[in-house]
């Protein structure tokens, strides 16, 4: 006996929906006029997404879809929902979607060339958290910021991220202690007070963030390595649940030292682990890989998971400038780094491509 309630559905029933919706869709574009309809992950995705393409093509009218209905009836946003199109896209229908872990892991037609474009980092939030970005809100932090106007996209979207970060973090399988003290060995970076007191006159971002990517660097690649060969050896939620550090009243002193000796210590403490667990692995091919496709030690805050990155870099960031979260979502630093030049690229390949 089926006691399932739920209806399932053929992979013709599937295609034929989704296949209507798209054209539903092409058709209200004609309507209204514009460059294209852009069906993105959520309404959040928004802001970043219409900063990008005008940045990369000002004469461009694009039309957000945020959410559409599932073939089961219900308004459904998400990944998953994006990529239900993606058989029926085209110059007038796009998809922009967070690439969390498909670009390095090298998902194939997740491209321009298939109208699909992508963040290149793990989402769309390590844009808003790059150092430059950062700086300069911190550097003008003796300036009046002027407040969002209500109802405007930076201020709907300042108060869904505040939503987001209010929500509970998923729990790791692994019941690994990363808080339990051990001494990292004399080969890790230096973090006393000394090293660090030559930054003391402001808050340097791109020390703060260089410094938190080289103590993540191998564990990423571990992450990324053992995601392929062996799932279960690293969850994401355990590596979610190291780099989720703890951000109290003094964190924005000497440049966050007391943040990253806390990072310092786990990522020291389960890189032994690791290797104590698997003593054969060879992951020497994959961290080539993922140099190649542009991850090194000084920038991979930019591929680790956007939501523990944004929520450690605006706490860090209200002690310095109350309203720090509000000015970093003003602004990306367009053509200052590799990934974002890359959404620009794939723009403009889809709406004036070289002949």
């Amino acid at each position: 006996m089926n006691l399932d309630p739920r209806p399932h559905y053929s992979n013709a029933e599937k295609h034929a929906f989704y296949e209507s919706a798209a054209k539903r869709f092409k058709a209200e574009l004609r309507l209204r006029g514009g460059t294209a309809a852009v069906h993105i992950e959520n309404k959040n995705d928004e802001v970043f997404w219409w900063k990008v393409l005008h940045d990369a093509y000002p004469q461009g009218k694009f039309r957000f879809i945020s959410g559409s209905r599932s073939i089961g009836g219900n308004m459904t946003s998400g990944c998953t929902q994006c990529l239900q199109y993606r058989d029926f896209l085209d110059r007038n229908f796009w998809i922009a979607i967070d690439s969390d872990y498909r670009y390095l892991s090298e998902e194939p037609n997740i491209d321009a060339k298939h109208f699909i474009l992508q963040t290149y980092t793990y989402s769309f939030e390590n844009h808003f958290c790059y150092w430059k970005n950062c700086q300069r809100v911190t550097d003008a932090s003796n300036q009046a910021a002027e407040a969002y106007e209500e109802n405007s996209p930076e201020a709907e979207l300042l108060q869904q991220m505040q939503e987001k970060l209010s929500e509970p973090e998923d729990t790791a399988v692994e019941d690994f202690d990363f808080n339990e003290e051990e001494e990292p060995k004399t080969d890790t970076e230096d973090l006393d007070e000394t090293t660090m007191s030559r930054h003391d006159t402001r808050f340097d971002w791109k020390y703060f963030l260089e410094t938190y990517s080289r103590q993540v660097y191998p564990l990423l690649v571990w992450q990324l390595y053992l995601r392929e060969v062996s799932p279960d050896a690293f969850p994401q939620a355990t590596f979610h649940r190291l780099i989720t550090l703890p951000v109290g009243a003094h964190s924005a002193e000497n440049n966050g030292l007391s943040v990253l000796r806390v990072l310092k210590t786990r990522c020291h403490k389960f890189l032994s682990h690791l290797k104590r667990s698997y003593p054969d692995a060879d992951n020497t091919w994959f961290e080539a890989r993922c140099n190649a496709m542009g991850v090194r030690r000084d920038n991979c805050y930019l591929f680790v998971r956007g939501h523990q990155l944004y929520d450690m870099v605006v706490r860090i960031g209200a002690r310095i400038q109350r309203k720090f979260e509000k000015e970093m979502l003003k602004e990306l630093c367009f053509d200052e780094y590799e990934e974002i030049r890359k959404i620009k690229e794939d723009v403009l390949s889809i709406v004036a491509p070289k002949k």
